[in-house]
């Protein structure tokens, strides 16, 4: 861990100079990820040292204080244990056993090939959404409501939405996140046996 003041800045980046007088890049991402979001020369800057594409040397992560770049460590290297030792709860597995079910209701259906279509479109939207996600998460940036995500997969797009969450390893922790994501599906599997059963009573 090492600390500066930063010393230049334009825009989206700059240099901090710490007290030998060596100078290092700075991006907006890696100060706001550490929750500095109007970087001011002159403030002292607390950080860890990486290296870019070309092997020149950077701030890794950054802080405002060395405690707070110590929780940001600790975050990352539980994230890093969590990716290499990823497994399924008990909401994966329901997916997995609700994905059978739900494509087998709509090939039943009358409406086979408008489901099939919807189910694409609505995953393809999920998958997508939850890319922007996490990509805004690690930037510290706007993110898009749970809200937003929860009804796109009631309406279809779970199962790219369960997809994406493996994938990007993304919203997989959240426990009330997870209860709602449950709920999405299952009422998604509500609404479609409600139409094939109206589609083969007798009128």
């Amino acid at each position: 861990m090492q600390n500066g003041k930063l010393r230049q800045w334009k825009k989206d980046f700059g240099f901090i100079e710490i007290a030998s007088g060596e100078r290092y890049f700075v991006h907006i991402s890696t100060l706001k990820r550490g929750g500095i979001h109007q970087p001011r020369i002159g403030d002292t800057i607390y950080f860890t040292l990486g290296k870019d594409k070309q092997g020149r040397a950077r701030a890794q992560m950054a802080a405002s204080s060395a405690e707070q770049l110590l929780k940001i460590q600790a975050r990352r290297e539980a994230k890093a244990i969590e990716g290499k030792t990823a497994r399924f709860d008990w909401v994966d597995y329901l997916a997995m056993g609700l994905l059978p079910i739900t494509l087998l209701l709509v090939l039943l259906s009358p409406l086979r090939w408008v489901l099939l279509s919807l189910f694409g479109v609505m995953s393809a939207t999920s998958f997508a959404l939850y890319a922007l996600d996490k990509k805004q998460a690690t930037r510290g940036a706007w993110r898009i409501p749970e809200a937003v995500l929860h009804f796109i997969a009631t309406l279809g797009g779970w199962p790219g939405a369960w997809a994406a969450q493996q994938v990007y390893r993304h919203k997989t922790q959240k426990g009330i996140f997870r209860v709602m994501f449950c709920l999405s599906m299952l009422i998604n599997l509500l609404g479609l046996a409600e139409l094939l059963w109206s589609g083969l009573a007798p009128v």
